[in-house]
C-alpha cells in the first residue's frame, strides 16, 4: 500500500535503493496521519521478518528506526500483530551490529514501558520460541538465502549472524521472562537442548557462535533444572572448553564454568580432571592467559574454591602446581609489556595463595608442609623476582604483601595464633635471608636495592600505595574462617577496604630488619664509600626516621659525641649527631655531584628533633658553609613539602641564610661588573637560589626576612644603574640578563613586592633602560626582550595588587617626568624617538590593559602632556625626518580629545597626527563614552575631507610630493582613519547606534563619503611609476585598503576621466565602461597593494555582457578590458614557468616582477568567474564558446597545476593528527588585503589553488573537457590531486546548496542526501510521476554525474530514456551548478507538455548549448529545429537538405 514491499524485495544490486525505501517509510510513518499509516500493519509482520535479517547493516539499522516510527504513530493497534512480530523483535535487539541493536531496543522500549516488557515477551513467548528453535535446529546458510544468486560468503556470514543473534535472544529471553513463565516453558526447553546440534555450538568454528556459553550460564542460573537433566552433555562442553581464549568467548566461557560447577553436584564424574581440563589450565595458566589475564583471573580464586577435595588432592602437589603455573605466566610475552595484565596475575596469586593458608591453617604436618612451600617455594620467590624487575615493584604486589601480614598479625590474637605466628616468624627471617642477600654485595644492583627500599616504604604505610592500587581493583577478597564456611563455598567478595589494612605492622619484625639492613649497609658506605648504599641508606631515612635506625648507624664509641656549646642540648639526640658527623661530610664533599639524596637525608634527621627551635639551631649550624647548590636543593625540597616548608620557616627568616644572600647577590653583582666568567659555581647557583628566596612566600610573607628581601633589591637596583652607565657593555649581558630574570619573577609573583621603595626604583630603571636606544644601551635585542617582561610584570603588579596612582611622587608619575625630561635636554635621533615612543606606548597599553578604573591612563597622559613652553622647545629640538608622533593608545577621558583638538586647530603639525590616532583607537571601544561624539566624528568627516581635498589638488599638480616621507605619513593616517570610520557606520558596536544623532550616519553616506571616495579613486590612477627608489609603497597600502570600503552606487557614478578603446563594443554606461578600461591595466601595476586595490573595486560591481560579433551569429564575448590582460601575460607567464613541468611545484619570489605578472593574470581569472557566475545560462554558454576558442582556460589549467603545491595544507598546523580534518588552500577562505605584508610567499599557492577551485565550480563542463584531453601523465595527476583536496569539498558544498536552496519549483520537488553524494528531482505533472536520482563522482567535477532511474508513472518508455539522457547531456556539458541543470531539463520537460516538439536533431526542447528553442521550420514537413543544430547540420554533411525529409531547406 505504501510501496516498500516491491522496493525492499531487490536484491543487493541495489543497497541503497532499499535504504532510501525504508527512510523513506520512517518518514511516512513520521508525517502522515495515524489512520492512514494503520492500514500497512497487515503486511509490515511479513516485510520486517524479512528486512530485519538482511545482509546490509544498513538496511537492518534503518528498518528499526522506521519501525520506531510505526510504533510511535499505531501505539495499540500493533497489538493484533505482536505474535508475528516479537520473535524477530528479539532477535533484532541481539543483532551484533549495535546501531541496529540499538535502534531495536529503542522501538521495543517505545512500544513497551519497563514494566511491561516482561508481560509482553510473556504473551508471545511461544511464538518467539518457535522462531528461536527453527533458527537453532532447522535453518541452514542454503535455507536463508537462495543459493543461485546470493554468493556463499555472504550466506554463511548472514547464517552466522542469525546462530548467534538467536542465542542471544534466548538467553534474553529466559532472563526476562518470570520464574512461573520459565516452568511454562520447560517442556519446550527441554526439546531444544537434547537435541545434539544444541550442543556441537559449543565447539563452533565462529568466535560470535560461542555465545553459546552465555546461554548456558543464564540457564544454570535460572534453569538448573534442565542443565542437571543434561549434566554430561554440559559438563563436557563447557569445563573441556576451558582453554579457549578467544577475547569474544573467554568471559562467558568462565561464567559458564563457575555456574556449572554450582549447578551441578557430580559435575566431575562426567569429565576428567586430571586429564580433560587440569593440563589446559595449566597451559593456560603458565602462557598468562594469553594476553586475557584481566578477563581470566579474577575467576581463578572462585574456581579453586569450588573445587572438591577429589581433584585437588593431594592438595601439596596441587597448590604447588596451581601457584607456579600461575607466577610463571609473569614471564609471558603480555604480561612483561603490559602492566594491567601482570596487575591481573598478582592480584590472583596473592588472593589464592591467601585463600589457601586459610584453607590449611592448622598445625598438621601436611598443612605445615604447604604453609611452607607457600612461603619458601612461592611468595619469597615472587618477591625476589620483583626485586629484579622495576615494572614488578611499581605494581601490586608489594601492597598485596603489606595487607597479607596485617591480615595474619590479626588473626595472630585468634584461636589460630600458632599458626600465624609460625607464618610470620618464617616470611620474615625468609625476607630478611633474601634482603641481605642483596645489600650485602660490594656491586649491589641499584635495582634490588630501590625494590627493597619500596618494599619496606609498602609495609611501612601501606596507606600511601593502596591509594594507587585501590582505583585499579574492582573487588576486593575479605576471607573468613573455615568454621563459618562451607568447605566448597565460594569466599564472599567485598567492595570496600576495612580501615585496618592502613595500620602500620603491629610487631618489631619490620624495624629489626630496617635496622639490620642499615647497620650492613653502613659498613659499605663507611669502608668501601658505595654511592648505591649511600642511595639505599638515603631512602632507608626516608621512610623510618627512628631513633633506633639512627643509632645502629654510629659506631659505640660515638654514642656519646662532644659538642660544641649551641648544640650541647642535642648531644643525646643519635639523628642529630649523625647529620652532623656524617651527612654533612658526605655534603661537603668537593667531588660529589649529586647531593640530593643527601639532602633528603638532612629532613630524615631533622624529624627526630621535637622542637621547632632546635631544628632552626642545627640548620643555621650546617648551612653556614655549605655549598650554594645545597642551600639551593634544601630550599626547593622545603618549598616542594608544606610539612618540609613549615619544618624550615624559622631557618629561612632567620638571619644566618638571610646575611649569607644578601652577601651572595652583592658578591654576584660585583663578578658580573667585572666580567667574571659565567660558569662558575655562584653564577650557576646564586642567581636560581636569588630568585627562588625572591619569588616564595609563605603564609604571605617573603620566604625570607623582609630586611634581607630589601637589601638584596638595593644591590640588584645599584648594580643596574651602575652597569647602565657602562660602555663596555658586551661583559655586562649574563649579569642584566640575570638581573631582569629576577626582577621579572619577583614583579611577577610576590603581591606587595612594590611598597618596597627599592623595588620601585629597580622597576624605574628597567624602564629606562627600555626606553633608550640600544647604540647607547648596548643591549642585545634578546635582553631587550626579558628587560621589557620585567618591566610589564612590575606596572601589571603595582595596579592590581596595589592599585597605584599617577599622582605627584608616584612611580608612573616619574616616569612621566623623566621621558619629559627626556625630550628637553637630550639630543634624539630618529631611532632614539621611536625607541622612547614606543616604550611609552607599551606602558599605556599595559596600564589601560591592567587598570581597575579609567583615570589613571588619562592621569598618566597628562603626567606626559607637556606644557605650551615646553612644548615649543621639544618641537625645536625634534629631527624632521620624525615619521611617528607620540601617540597615547586607548585613552578613555574626553580630556586627550580636547587637549588634541585645541592644539591641533592652534598648531597643526604632530598634534594633528596625534589627534587622528587618538581617534582611530577610540572611535570603537569609547565612542558610547564619549561627550563629544558627535563633535569627534563630525570635525573629523569635515577635516578629513578638507585635506584630502587639498591634498588631492596638490597631487595633480606635482606628482613627486608623493616621494616626502612627511606627506606619506599624513596620507597613511588619514586612510586608517577613512577605514576606521568606514567600519564604524557600516556596523557600529552595539549600543551605540542609539546614542548616535540621528542624522550622522545620512551625513556621513550621503555628503562624506561620496567626496572622500571619488578623491581617492582619483589620487590611486596618479600614483608615479614603481621604478622610483622612493616609491611611497605605504600610502599606496593605505589608500588601497581604503578604497575596499568604496560603495558600488559610487562606482556607477563615478568622476573618472573618459576613456574608451576604439572599435570595443559594449552596452556598458559610459562611467562603468571608462572604470574598467581605467582600472583594468593597472591589475599588472609593479605594485601588490595597487593590484589588490583594483581587484576589490572591480568585484564590487558584477559587470553585464558584451555583445561582439562571431562569424556567422552573434557571439559574446567576456569583458575585452580583462580579456586583453590574459592575452598579455599568457605569454609572460609561458616564459617564465615553461621550464617547470605540469604537476610540479614552481617556487615564486614574494613581490618580485614574476610574482606581480602572475598575481595579476590570476585576479583577472578571478574577476572573470565573479563575472561568469552572475550571467544568465545563455551568456554563460557564449562565454564558454569564447573561451574555448581562444584556448584561455586551457592555459591557465596548465599554469595552475605548476602554481599549486602538491600537499596544499594550510602552514602553521600542529604536526601531531588530531580528529579533525587538516584546513587545506580549498577549505579556508583567500585573505587579500592591501596592507598585509606576512605570509606572503603562500598567497600565490592559495590564490592558485582559489582560482582552480573557481574554474571546478563555475566551468566544470570546460574543465572536465580540457581534463579528458591531456596525456596520461597529466590525466592520472589532476585525478588524483582533484579527488584527494577539491572533490569532496566541491561535492559537500553542492549538496549544501540544494539543501539550504530556496528556490522553488513548479511540479518538481528537489532535495539531496550529503551521506550518499545524491541529489533527488522529483516531476510530477497531472498523473505523471518522475524521479530522478543523480549519484555525484569520487572525483566531481571530473567524472560523469550517473543519472539513475527511479519510479515512473505515465511516461513511455523511449520518452523516459530521452529525459534522462537529456539530464545527464546538461549535467555533463553546461557550465553550472546541479540545481541549474535541473532547471534547464524541468524547462525542457515543460515545454514538452505545452506541446513544443522536440528538436528532430538533438531531440531535445531547449537547445543545449544556447538554450534557445526550436524555430527553424522545414517548409516541406514542418518540422522545427535549433538554429545551432541546422547550422552544424549543414557544415558536417556539407548538404543543405531537410535532415528529416530531405527535401531542400529555404
Amino acid at each position: 500500500k505504501l510501496g516498500i514491499n516491491k522496493r525492499t524485495s531487490r536484491r543487493q544490486t541495489f543497497p541503497s535503493s532499499q535504504v532510501r525505501a525504508v527512510q523513506e517509510f520512517g518518514a511516512i510513518c513520521q508525517e502522515r496521519q495515524p489512520d492512514v499509516v494503520k492500514g500497512v500493519l497487515p503486511y509490515w509482520p511479513r516485510i520486517y521478518c524479512r528486512i530485519s535479517m538482511d545482509h546490509d547493516r544498513r538496511v537492518r539499522e534503518a528498518t528499526q528506526q522506521a519501525f520506531e516510527q510505526l510504533v510511535l504513530k499505531v501505539k495499540r493497534n500493533l497489538a493484533p500483530y505482536l505474535k508475528s512480530l516479537m520473535g524477530h523483535w528479539l532477535i533484532s535487539q541481539c543483532d551484533t551490529y549495535s546501531p541496529a541493536a540499538s535502534a531495536a531496543s529503542a522501538a521495543f522500549q517505545a512500544a513497551f514501558p519497563l514494566n511491561k516488557q516482561p508481560e509482553a515477551i510473556s504473551f508471545c513467548k511461544d511464538e518467539v520460541l518457535n522462531v528461536l528453535q527453527d533458527n537453532l535446529l532447522k535453518e541452514t546458510a542454503d535455507t536463508l538465502s537462495d543459493p543461485q544468486s546470493v554468493p556463499e560468503e555472504e550466506r554463511e556470514a548472514k547464517y552466522i549472524r542469525l546462530l548467534t543473534c538467536s542465542l542471544l535472544a534466548l538467553r534474553r529471553l529466559l532472563n526476562i521472562l518470570p520464574e512461573q513463565e520459565r516452568e511454562l516453558l520447560k517442556e519446550r526447553l527441554t526439546q531444544l537442548i537434547t537435541q545434539g546440534k544444541f550442543w556441537k555450538y559449543s565447539k563452533h568454528k565462529t568466535p560470535q557462535v560461542r555465545a553459546f556459553f552465555e546461554l548456558i550460564a543464564i540457564m544454570c542460573a535460572d534453569a538448573p533444572q534442565l542443565i542437571q537433566a543434561e549434566a554430561a552433555r554440559a559438563c563436557s562442553a563447557v569445563l573441556l572448553s576451558i582453554d579457549d581464549t578467544d577475547p569474544v568467548v573467554l568471559p562467558p566461557l568462565w561464567e559458564a564454568v563457575l555456574h556449572i560447577l554450582s549447578c551441578v553436584d557430580n559435575c566431575w564424574t562426567h569429565v576428567s580432571a586430571r586429564k580433560g581440563v587440569m593440563p589446559k589450565l595449566w597451559v593456560l595458566l603458565k602462557e598468562g592467559g594469553r594476553g586475557l589475564a584481566t578477563s581470566l583471573h579474577p575467576n581463578l580464586l572462585p574456581f579453586i574454591s569450588k573445587l572438591p577435595a577429589e581433584v585437588t588432592q593431594p592438595n601439596l602437589e596441587f597448590s604447588r602446581t596451581f601457584l607456579t603455573s600461575v607466577i610463571q605466566g609473569l614471564s609471558s610475552d603480555r604480561a612483561t609489556s603490559s602492566p594491567s595484565e601482570s596487575a591481573a596475575i598478582i592480584f590472583a596469586t596473592m588472593e589464592c595463595l591467601r585463600f589457601i593458608i586459610l584453607q590449611n591453617a592448622g598445625d598438621e604436618q601436611e598443612q605445615r608442609n604447604i604453609q611452607n612451600m607457600l612461603i619458601s617455594e612461592q611468595l619469597l620467590p615472587l618477591i625476589d623476582r620483583a626485586l629484579g624487575n622495576p615494572s614488578l615493584q611499581t605494581g601490586p604486589l608489594f601492597p598485596q604483601v603489606s595487607d597479607m601480614l596485617l591480615s595474619w598479625e590479626k588473626r595472630v590474637a585468634g584461636k589460630e595464633t600458632p599458626t600465624f605466628q609460625r607464618l610470620l616468624s618464617d616470611f620474615w627471617e625468609g625476607l630478611g635471608h633474601l634482603c641481605t642477600t642483596y645489600v650485602d654485595r660490594e656491586e649491589a644492583k641499584q635495582t634490588a636495592l630501590e625494590g627493597i627500599a619500596s618494599l619496606l616504604q609498602n609495609m611501612h604505610n601501606p596507606n600511601s600505595a593502596s591509594k594507587q592500587t585501590k582505583k585499579k581493583k574492582t573487588v576486593k577478597i575479605c576471607f573468613m574462617d573455615k568454621e563459618d564456611r562451607g568447605q566448597g563455598e565460594e569466599p564472599p567478595r567485598e567492595t570496600q577496604v576495612v580501615e585496618e589494612q592502613h595500620c602500620p605492622l603491629r610487631n618489631r619484625h619490620l624495624l629489626d630488619l630496617v635496622c639490620q639492613l642499615a647497620e650492613l649497609n653502613m659498613v659499605y658506605v663507611s669502608e668501601r664509600e658505595s654511592e648505591r648504599h649511600l642511595r639505599f641508606l638515603s631512602q632507608l631515612l626516608g621512610a623510618f626516621p627512628s631513633p633506633q635506625v639512627f643509632q645502629v648507624l654510629l659506631r659505640p664509641e660515638e654514642i656519646k659525641p662532644e659538642m660544641g656549646p649551641e648544640l650541647r642540648p642535642l648531644a643525646e639526640n643519635t639523628a642529630v649527631y649523625f647529620l652532623l658527623q656524617r651527612v654533612t661530610v658526605w655534603l661537603k664533599q668537593d667531588d660529589r655531584k649529586d647531593t640530593d639524596f643527601l639532602v633528603d637525608m638532612v629532613f630524615s634527621s631533622l624529624q627526630c628533633c621535637s622542637s621547632s627551635d632546635d631544628k632552626t639551631l642545627i640548620l643555621n649550624h650546617i648551612s653556614r658553609d655549605l655549598n650554594w647548590s645545597v642551600t639551593l636543593q634544601l630550599i626547593e625540597k622545603a618549598c616542594a613539602d608544606p610539612v618540609r616548608l613549615g619544618v624550615c620557616v624559622g631557618w629561612l627568616r632567620g638571619p644566618v641564610l638571610g646575611e649569607r644572600l644578601v652577601g651572595l647577590a652583592g658578591e654576584l653583582c660585583v663578578m658580573g661588573l667585572r666580567g667574571s666568567p659565567s660558569s662558575s659555581s655562584h653564577h650557576a647557583h646564586g642567581w636560581p637560589l636569588i630568585s627562588l628566596t625572591l619569588s616564595q612566600q609563605h603564609n604571605n610573607e617573603p620566604l625570607i626576612g623582609k630586611a634581607y628581601v630589601k637589601q638584596i633589591i638595593d644591590k640588584l637596583h645599584a648594580t643596574l644603574s651602575e652597569a647602565k652607565g657602562m660602555s663596555d657593555a658586551g661583559n655586562m649581558e649574563p649579569l642584566l640578563t640575570f638581573i631582569s630574570d629576577v626582577a621579572a619573577t619577583f614583579f611577577s609573583s610576590v603581591k606587595d613586592c612594590l611598597l618596597l621603595a627599592s623595588a620601585e626604583e629597580l622597576l624605574m630603571t628597567v624602564f629606562q633602560l627600555c626606553a633608550q636606544d640600544q647604540i647607547f644601551t648596548h643591549l642585545s635585542d634578546v635582553l631587550l626582550l626579558k628587560l621589557q617582561h620585567a618591566y610589564t610584570a612590575g606596572i601589571q603588579s603595582l595596579i592590581t595588587h596595589l592599585g597605584a596612582g599617577a599622582t605627584k611622587g608616584t612611580l608612573l608619575h616619574n616616569i612621566g617626568l623623566w621621558v619629559k625630561s627626556q625630550l628637553l635636554t637630550i639630543p634624539l635621533t630618529v631611532k632614539s624617538l621611536q625607541v622612547l615612543v614606543q616604550a611609552v606606548e607599551s606602558l599605556a597599553q599595559t596600564i589601560a590593559s591592567a587598570q581597575n578604573t579609567s583615570c589613571l591612563l588619562s592621569q598618566f597622559i597628562c603626567c606626559l602632556t607637556p606644557t605650551e613652553e615646553e612644548w615649543s622647545c621639544i618641537r625645536q629640538a625634534l629631527p624632521p625626518q620624525v615619521l611617528k608622533p607620540f601617540t597615547f593608545t586607548q585613552a578613555k577621558q574626553a580630556d586627550p580629545f580636547i587637549l588634541f583638538n585645541h592644539r591641533s586647530q592652534e598648531e597643526g603639525s604632530l598634534w594633528s597626527l596625534a589627534l587622528a590616532k587618538y581617534m582611530q583607537n577610540n572611535i570603537y571601544h569609547n565612542t558610547h563614552a564619549h561627550t563629544h561624539t558627535q563633535q569627534m566624528l563630525t570635525y573629523t568627516t569635515i577635516r578629513t575631507q578638507r585635506v584630502i581635498v587639498c591634498f588631492s589638488q596638490t597631487a595633480s599638480e606635482n606628482s613627486s610630493m608623493f616621494l616626502n616621507p612627511l606627506v606619506q605619513l599624513f596620507v597613511c593616517a588619514n586612510c586608517e582613519l577613512i577605514v576606521r570610520l568606514s567600519e564604524f557606520f557600516t556596523s557600529p558596536p552595539a549600543g551605540v547606534q542609539e546614542q548616535l544623532p540621528p542624522e550622522l550616519n545620512s551625513e556621513w553616506k550621503e555628503f562624506f563619503l561620496e567626496g572622500i571616495h571619488n578623491l581617492l579613486l582619483s589620487l590611486l590612477i596618479k600614483i608615479p611609476e614603481p621604478d622610483d627608489p622612493l616609491f611611497p609603497l605605504p600610502a599606496l597600502r593605505a589608500v588601497g585598503e581604503a578604497l575596499t570600503y568604496i560603495p558600488v552606487e559610487l562606482l556607477t557614478q563615478n568622476k573618472l576621466p573618459p576613456r574608451f578603446v576604439a572599435d570595443q563594443r559594449s552596452s556598458l554606461p559610459e562611467p562603468l565602461q571608462t572604470l574598467l578600461n581605467t582600472l583594468s591595466p593597472l591589475l599588472l601595476f609593479k605594485a601588490r597593494p595597487l593590484q589588490l586595490a583594483v581587484y576589490h573595486i572591480l568585484h564590487k560591481y558584477r559587470l553585464s555582457c558584451y555583445r561582439l560579433s562571431y562569424g556567422e551569429e552573434p557571439c559574446l564575448s567576456p569583458p575585452a578590458a580583462l580579456m586583453s590582460i590574459l592575452s598579455a601575460t599568457e605569454e609572460l607567464l609561458e616564459n617564465i614557468l615553461g621550464g617547470v613541468q605540469v604537476g610540479e611545484f614552481a617556487v615564486v619570489q614574494p613581490l618580485s616582477m614574476e610574482h606581480c605578472f602572475i598575481l595579476g593574470y590570476l585576479l583577472a581569472w578571478k574577476l572573470l568567474f565573479t563575472f561568469f557566475k552572475a550571467s544568465s545560462s545563455h551568456l554563460r554558454a557564449q562565454y564558454a564558446l569564447h573561451l574555448k576558442k581562444t584556448r584561455s582556460l586551457h592555459k591557465l589549467l596548465l599554469h595552475l597545476f605548476r602554481l599549486m603545491p602538491e600537499n596544499p595544507s594550510v602552514p602553521g598546523q600542529p604536526a601531531e593528527p588530531s580528529s579533525k580534518e587538516p584546513k587545506i588552500f580549498f577549505t579556508e577562505s583567500l585573505y587579500l588585503a592591501p596592507r598585509k605584508t606576512d605570509g606572503l610567499q603562500f598567497e600565490l599557492p592559495h590564490l592558485a589553488c582559489s582560482v582552480y577551485y573557481g574554474a571546478l565550480k563555475d566551468l566544470p563542463a570546460m574543465v572536465r573537457l580540457w581534463w579528458n584531453s591531456q596525456e596520461k601523465r597529466v590525466f592520472s595527476m589532476v585525478d588524483k590531486f582533484t579527488s584527494k583536496y577539491v572533490s569532496g569539498v566541491l561535492s559537500a558544498q553542492e549538496i549544501a546548496s540544494v539543501q539550504s536552496s530556496t528556490q522553488t519549483f513548479e511540479n518538481m520537488m528537489v532535495k539531496a542526501r550529503s551521506a550518499t553524494r545524491e541529489v533527488i528531482a522529483t516531476y510530477s505533472v497531472d498523473d505523471i510521476f518522475i524521479e530522478l536520482v543523480i549519484q555525484l563522482p569520487q572525483n566531481y567535477p571530473l567524472g560523469s554525474i550517473s543519472v539513475e532511474s527511479g519510479r515512473r508513472v505515465g511516461v513511455a518508455v523511449q520518452q523516459w530514456r530521452n529525459w534522462m539522457l537529456q539530464l545527464s547531456t546538461y549535467l555533463t556539458h553546461q557550465n553550472g551548478s546541479i540545481l541549474e541543470g535541473l532547471s534547464l531539463w524541468k524547462n525542457n520537460v515543460d515545454k514538452r507538455f505545452e506541446g513544443v516538439e522536440d528538436c528532430m536533431i538533438c531531440f531535445s526542447v531547449i537547445h543545449g548549448s544556447n538554450y534557445s528553442l526550436p524555430k527553424k521550420a522545414c517548409r516541406t514537413c514542418k518540422k522545427k529545429f535549433h538554429s545551432a543544430c541546422l547550422y552544424k547540420w549543414f557544415t558536417s554533411s556539407n548538404k543543405s537538405t531537410c535532415p528529416l525529409c530531405r527535401e531542400t531547406f529555404f
